[in-house]
């Protein structure tokens, strides 16, 4: 059943053996999997159907720059952000889990098989395909991503990451939960508190609001908090301001807040063509190639798990002699500005060229603007599975490498609250979000690593601006819909949040099912994560009631 929280009596009582706040990834999928089981669950979703832009200032505050604006990349709508992602699914590796002594906080209290065998199911969840993320064997027949690169112990070229539909939680579950016996989601329910009572180790009722700012009280036995990565601690935060400790005895709630960082950096030339388009698997799953070191490597070497794509050439600069990208350029006020610092590979447009340039590439590529279109319209526009986005090849053959990386989880990078309140009076959350020294070392090495494994090992060639590669590193974006490790999971309190079942150390029946639990933030994007996780919390919940 699904309806909105306007239509509940304000007498009425909301009463159920789980409530899960938030209808995201996470929420959803924890909310399908109890389906028939029985128990009275509850799912709260502070939007509606379609996006509000209304909705959008719950969401402000503040950030230092370069993190985005805080209202980027987060929806309050059923689906969540599931509704905007690029669909990109991808596990984390082993070494993920593993304490790395050249890493600081890093580790997990879990093993990686605990969290891997779930992600065939998740990877179903989001409409991906199998779990191979192997070219060899999900892509038959394709040839290599590096024709020459020889045998060796430090650079894997056969990984892929896998593309979802994307597919829109919010839309693809919707007609499941509908017709739950068990489920009933709640539209226009925002969670504006958490109450515990004096002497009381658990959650005795959140408070919900209405679109209108009516105030109702939900009881239940256990309640989980499936939003993002900023909201999970900005709610314990605020539910603790008359003193109440949910979680942050040990003030790590908000802490240890990464996004991954990115960059485009230095450009590969190469003997033979590079596999640089989207493939089809076997299973017809959009698919990209991608370079990683491997987990020896990083441990030799000391590096962060980061992944290197070959990108498409910077817009601005007209000499990539591309139509659709001086389209694009010409056209770029419709673009929000993150992808504006990824197109011009974040450089602020230094290498802009005059606009008559740009016009006389559109005029003289028209055919392949025409081809553009087309590819836009069937690929993108009108099939089921879309095409994630456009990808234009370099005029002279050299690609430009982007590079996705992990994060040291640092104390420091945080999620605190400011003394402006929202229109429920919550306060507005403040972001400080910092990448190391370390970091900025590590990802040196490692650029400096890919050089030199290219050049003795292959045909291919990593030209790099040395003098200027550490400046540009520290000069990275965080991925503002990243939002990793706030409530981050551990072993004890004195280490985290919660504890290997995502409940809250200290509140029993509160659990986290969200990034913020996220230990390490790996190379990969959260999402395929986020929803193998709330598989494995859901079979936690179901054998707790047995």
């Amino acid at each position: 059943m699904i309806f909105s929280a306007t239509e509940i009596a304000s007498h009425q009582a909301l009463d159920a053996d789980i409530c899960i706040v938030g209808a995201g990834a996470a929420g959803i999928t924890l909310a399908c999997e109890l389906d028939g089981s029985g128990l009275r669950v509850l799912l709260l979703e502070s939007g509606g159907y379609a996006p509000d832009a209304a909705l959008d200032d719950d969401y402000a505050g503040q950030a230092n720059a370069p993190h985005p604006p805080t209202t980027q990349f987060r929806r309050a709508t059923f689906g969540g952000t599931t509704g905007i992602w690029g669909g990109r699914c991808v596990p984390y590796d082993p070494i993920d889990f593993e304490a790395r002594d050249y890493i600081a906080n890093s580790g997990w209290p879990l093993a990686y098989e605990a969290v891997a065998r779930y992600y065939p199911r998740a990877m179903a969840y989001c409409d991906a395909g199998v779990a191979d993320f192997s070219s060899s064997t999900a892509l038959p027949g394709a040839r290599p991503t590096i024709g020459s690169l020889q045998a060796n112990d430090v650079l894997l070229s056969d990984r892929i990451e896998r593309y979802s539909l994307p597919t829109d939680f919010g839309k693809r579950y919707r007609k499941k939960l509908q017709d739950s016996a068990n489920v009933t989601v709640v539209l226009n329910a925002r969670c504006v508190d958490l109450l515990k009572e004096d002497g009381d180790d658990r959650v005795s009722a959140l408070t919900l609001a209405d679109s209108g700012g009516r105030r109702l009280p939900v009881t239940a036995r256990q309640f989980v908090l499936a939003t993002g990565g900023i909201e999970v601690p900005r709610l314990l935060l605020h539910a603790a301001r008359d003193g109440k400790q949910l979680g942050n005895a040990n003030d790590l709630v908000g802490r240890y807040y990464a996004c991954h960082f990115e960059n485009v950096l230095g450009k590969v030339t190469a003997s033979e063509p590079i596999p640089f388009k989207f493939e089809k698997t076997v299973d017809g799953v959009y698919s990209r190639r991608k370079l990683q070191f491997s987990a020896d490597a990083q441990r030799r070497h000391r590096l962060l798990n980061s992944a290197f794509r070959f990108h498409f050439p910077e817009y601005s600069d007209a000499s990539h002699g591309s139509a659709v990208m001086s389209t694009i350029f010409l056209a770029k006020s419709i673009l929000i500005p993150e992808y504006r610092a990824i197109l011009q590979h974040n450089s602020q447009g230094a290498s802009s060229s005059p606009a008559l340039l740009h016009w006389k590439n559109v005029a003289t590529g028209l055919p392949q603007l025409a081809q553009f279109g087309a590819e836009w319209l069937f690929q993108r526009k009108l099939a089921q599975r879309k095409l994630p986005y456009t990808l234009v090849a370099n005029a002279d053959g050299s690609y430009p490498l982007e590079f996705n990386c992990e994060q040291t989880p640092l104390a420091s990078s945080r999620i605190t609250l400011g003394d402006a309140v929202d229109r429920h009076g919550m306060r507005r959350v403040s972001v400080d979000w910092r990448i190391s020294d370390d970091d900025i070392d590590a990802t040196e090495r490692g650029f400096l690593l890919l050089r030199d494994t290219l050049r003795h090992k292959s045909g291919a060639r990593l030209q790099l601006d040395t003098d200027t590669l550490r400046e540009r590193i520290a000069a990275s974006v965080p991925l503002g819909g990243h939002h990793i490790g706030t409530t981050r999971m551990a072993h004890s309190p004195r280490d985290g949040v919660v504890d290997v079942n995502c409940a809250v150390f200290g509140v029993p029946n509160l659990f986290i099912a969200s990034s913020a639990v996220l230990p390490t933030s790996s190379h990969a994007n959260p999402t395929l994560t986020i929803v193998a996780l709330a598989l494995r919390l859901a079979e936690h919940l179901k054998a707790a009631r047995a």
